[in-house]
């Protein structure tokens, strides 16, 4: 199954999502990162959204609500 909406990859971005995607992803984005990725300013609201959560949970919680909402959106990936 393909996207219905691009991905932005890493050789075809702009510099400043090529930064993101290094720095705050580890060189490694995922389907979300790269469709977010069409919207920089997004991705960046995104990014620091999703870090304060993280470190507000404690890991275990973290993991259980990412896994639990992975299931009720039938998402199984």
């Amino acid at each position: 199954m393909s996207a219905r909406i691009s991905y932005v990859e890493p050789q075809n971005a702009s510099t400043e999502v090529q930064q993101l995607y290094e720095h705050r992803l580890g060189g490694k984005p995922g389907s979300i990162h790269k469709i977010m990725a069409r919207q920089p300013k997004a991705l960046t609201a995104f990014l620091a959204f999703y870090a304060s959560v993280g470190r507000s949970l404690d890991r275990r919680l973290y993991e259980l609500v990412y896994i639990r909402t992975s299931l009720l959106n039938q998402c199984h990936y």
